[in-house]
């Protein structure tokens, strides 16, 4: 009784008058009384953050505890404690993520959960980016950029509204933004719809602003899509952004071509030739043997491989006698063990296979000045039933309709092709699907061109010619009056056997070259891979040279490189054209470009 103030010394009495004297019950007190109001239990209270641009989250009611997260404008959060005065409340969000103490000066109290504020959102429209200052003025520090075209929340003006403050979606950046770059929008704008263009120059640079003067931000490679997003007065220049939105800067609208409509490429990219880096390597020692399907004599013959012919093994060890090889033709069968040499275990840096009568594939891996892969046909210009074609064009004003290297040589049954010229996409006037009804985009070839004794592209500049000749001889430069097959070149880079002088140090690119011998026997196909990290890089002009003249080259013409670049073959089996060289067109590694005219051979049996 002495924890309830009675000193039972002094009082006399029954248990009934006991009872009534000092307000007592039977019923015995709750062990569980009501939690206190800071313990964590919702108390319904709810508040809206006033803070701007944030409220802080702290670990206990005062300035020097830590904090914990943040609160932003016009959040709801519920109240869960205080302390003694109010001064600080204790308060958790809604989704129960983060709860902790904030000064309560910034929450307004409500009294029902009220229905969410309407949010004013912008769209960004300055370009590349827009500032975000700690103030509404220039003379704000800048505390980060936001992006063209990205859309921000509305959480305060200052007086005429020409300064809001804004905040990103996810809450990452708060602060001032000029209005006259920021755009209403509905709460859920329909995505933007911008007009696209394809880049139609080698190189097509990006600056700062609608003149030629102003410094460069980057450069758009051939063949790249980019949409519009603004223009000048007179639209000699337009303001365009990568798809990737990784560059946004003016460029010439004579380099661009309209595309309204950008079809889906569902052309798939085919698989790449097996390296069989992981397998045995052998070389032929005799003078030639027969590949059968079977490992044994009485097998039928596939083909024949050659003297020195390099030749992965698939399956060296099923059978004692025979060893089952590939070709990079698709050629797959079994050869006698006997009349091959080991040379490693793993693939050679340097390969060599005959392909065709005349014709015979070098494969090489580079490692100075770069990585780089390397892919040389040489092709004897004396073999017997040798010719040669120049893709044609049947339209009376030279357009051709763009193709893969692939398909130029699948359409007109040839056995090896290279990509040829540099070419430029026509403009609006012609129409793709009337001129180019079986695929393709009309284009017309940079320099002079001639097929099988019709020259449709008489253009003649400073860019080499290729003549090819009815008995295959090659000059380069050549006068002729009655051209057989012509094709015009980039530039030279070998004369008489020697590097041109004051070649370009261009950026390492995939390089396609065409090169003769000083006695016009051997005709050189060279492709250098590029633009593919860990494979490889690229050449220079000067590189490419070097490499050319270690060919055996007297005279060397550098042709249209870069995402154009592809080397093909006739598929032995299938007759299917296979891609000797790894071509990238729009970033896409395998992938071959569409290009005007090719350079392609055929051998009559």
């Amino acid at each position: 009784m002495e924890s309830n103030g009675i000193d039972l010394n002094y009082f006399n009495g029954d248990l009934a008058a006991l009872k009534a004297r000092f307000n007592l019950s039977d019923v015995p007190t709750d062990p569980d009384p009501d939690p206190d109001p800071d313990d964590g239990t919702p108390t319904g209270k709810m508040y809206r953050v006033t803070a701007s641009p944030s409220l802080k989250v702290r670990e206990g009611p005062g300035l020097t505890y830590n904090s914990i997260g943040l609160l932003y404008p016009n959040e709801i959060v519920e109240e869960i404690g205080a302390n003694s005065d109010r001064t600080w409340l204790r308060v958790r969000k809604a989704d129960g993520s983060l709860s902790g103490w904030s000064f309560a000066i910034y929450l307004q109290s409500i009294t029902t959960t009220p229905p969410p504020v309407e949010e004013k959102k912008y769209r960004v429209t300055a370009t590349p980016s827009l500032k975000v200052r700690l103030g509404p003025g220039l003379s704000f520090t800048s505390i980060g950029s936001l992006p063209f075209d990205e859309i921000v929340e509305e959480v305060d003006a200052n007086a005429d509204r020409t300064w809001l403050k804004v905040k990103k979606s996810d809450g990452t950046l708060v602060g001032w933004c000029l209005g006259t770059y920021l755009q209403s929008v509905d709460n859920n704008p329909p995505p933007v719809v911008y007009k696209k263009y394809r880049v139609t120059s080698t190189t097509l640079p990006v600056l700062d602003a609608p003149n030629s003067l102003e410094p460069s931000l980057g450069t758009l490679n051939f063949g790249e899509i980019v949409e519009e997003i603004g223009a000048n007065a007179d639209r000699t220049w337009l303001n365009v952004r990568k798809l990737d939105g990784s560059l946004v800067g003016w460029s010439v609208v004579q380099n661009l071509i309209s595309t309204d409509t950008i079809p889906d490429d569902d052309t798939p990219v085919p698989d790449p030739i097996p390296t069989d880096a992981d397998k045995k390597w052998y070389r032929v020692g005799v003078a030639s043997i027969s590949v059968r399907e079977t490992a044994s004599t009485s097998g039928k013959v596939l083909g024949t491989v050659l003297l020195d012919d390099t030749l992965p093994a698939l399956d060296d060890t099923t059978n004692p006698v025979w060893f089952k090889i590939r070709r990079v033709d698709g050629l797959v069968g079994w050869c006698e063990k006997k009349s091959l040499v080991f040379l490693s275990n793993t693939r050679p840096a340097s390969i060599r296979q005959n392909l065709f009568k005349g014709v015979t594939y070098l494969q090489k891996d580079l490692t100075t000045p770069r990585k780089n892969k390397m892919h040389v046909m040489a092709i004897d210009l004396t073999t017997a039933g040798l010719e040669f074609l120049v893709t044609p064009s049947s339209h009376p004003a030279g357009i051709l309709c763009t193709r893969t290297t692939s398909k130029f040589m699948e359409e007109f049954s040839l056995f090896a092709a290279i990509n040829g010229d540099g070419f430029s996409y026509l403009d609006a006037s012609v129409n793709p699907a009337t001129t180019c009804p079986n695929g393709g985009d009309p284009v017309k070839a940079n320099g002079y061109a001639a097929s099988r004794g019709k020259v449709y592209s008489p253009i003649k500049t400073v860019q080499p010619i290729i003549y090819i000749g009815a008995r295959n001889q090659v000059t380069v430069n050549g006068v002729q009056n009655q051209p057989f097959n012509a094709i015009a070149g980039d530039r030279l880079v070998v004369e008489k056997g020697v590097r041109v002088k004051n070649l370009a140090a261009a950026t390492p690119s995939p390089r396609t070259a065409v090169g003769v011998n000083k006695n016009g026997r051997w005709l050189i196909f060279m492709v250098v891979d590029g633009r593919q990290t860990d494979y490889s890089e690229g050449v220079t002009f000067p590189e490419l040279a070097d490499l050319l003249i270690s060919y055996g080259v007297y005279t060397g013409v550098n042709m249209d490189g870069g995402g154009s670049s592809a080397m093909v073959i006739k598929g032995i089996l299938d007759g299917k054209a296979r891609l000797l060289n790894s071509p990238i067109d729009q970033i896409i590694k395998g992938k071959e470009r569409e290009v005007a005219n090719h350079l392609g051979l055929y051998i009559r049996k």
